[in-house]
């Protein structure tokens, strides 16, 4: 029986791996690729009323990719904006709560599969980014809540890695004066493609068991490389 997963994010990098690759498993652009199988949807994942709208135009919902997110402004503690390190909170944490409180009605029919793109940078103290790495705390914790409060579905906070994307372009050029050279050379030198975490992405979406919730998991981890076919 065909599935609806919905993937937050998807116009590029991770998200757009991701959905290409679950459209697969069943550009010019995807929606010429996938007349029948894909709705693109043009909206702020912070607006209820666009979540809504989005979720209203399918009846069964089996998973959701949460992926969206916002990394700027970069800045120690003691100098970042406010008002910037609300916006990360605003996009990662409470539009995440936001669309789930939206699509849980629909995933508890289906006993579906929730995986929130977290971070590596929720794992320990680096400099520059500690709005952003507390927001990826903040939605692992949620992912481990999200577990023990609804039975029912698979929740799962996934680590894509250190993946080739905007985002990491990004981190070259906005994060100089506020990111340790050291550690934004390191993980230059070992960036992976979109299509890798994508993949597991994938993966995780169709076939993770109900053991998987509440787990925090790198894109390599076994449990996470064992679900490919």
């Amino acid at each position: 029986m065909p599935r609806t997963i919905f993937v937050t994010g998807a116009s590029r990098g991770i998200g757009l791996a991701a959905t290409e690759l679950i459209l697969a498993e069943r550009s010019t652009t995807l929606a010429a690729k996938y007349p029948a199988t894909l709705h693109i949807i043009k909206g702020d994942i912070a607006k209820a009323k666009d979540v809504s709208t989005a979720l209203s135009l399918t009846e069964t919902l089996n998973g959701v990719v949460l992926n969206a997110a916002l990394v700027l402004p970069y800045g120690a503690i003691a100098t970042i904006p406010l008002d910037g390190f609300r916006d990360i909170f605003e996009v990662n944490v409470f539009a995440t709560v936001q669309f789930l409180q939206l699509a849980l009605p629909k995933l508890r029919k289906t006993k579906g599969t929730v995986v929130l793109v977290s971070s590596a940078a929720s794992e320990a103290g680096a400099k520059g980014i500690g709005a952003y790495a507390a927001s990826k705390a903040a939605l692992n914790q949620l992912n481990r809540t999200l577990a023990v409060e609804e039975p029912d579905i698979t929740a799962i906070a996934f680590h894509p890695g250190p993946v080739r994307t905007e985002g990491s372009a990004t981190m070259q050029h906005e994060g100089k004066g506020h990111i340790d050279p050291a550690l934004a050379d390191a993980v230059m030198a070992v960036l992976i493609e979109p299509e890798i975490p994508g993949r597991a992405i994938r993966d995780l979406v169709f076939r993770a068991g109900k053991e998987y919730s509440g787990k925090y998991l790198h894109y390599d981890d076994p449990l996470v490389t064992s679900l490919s076919l």
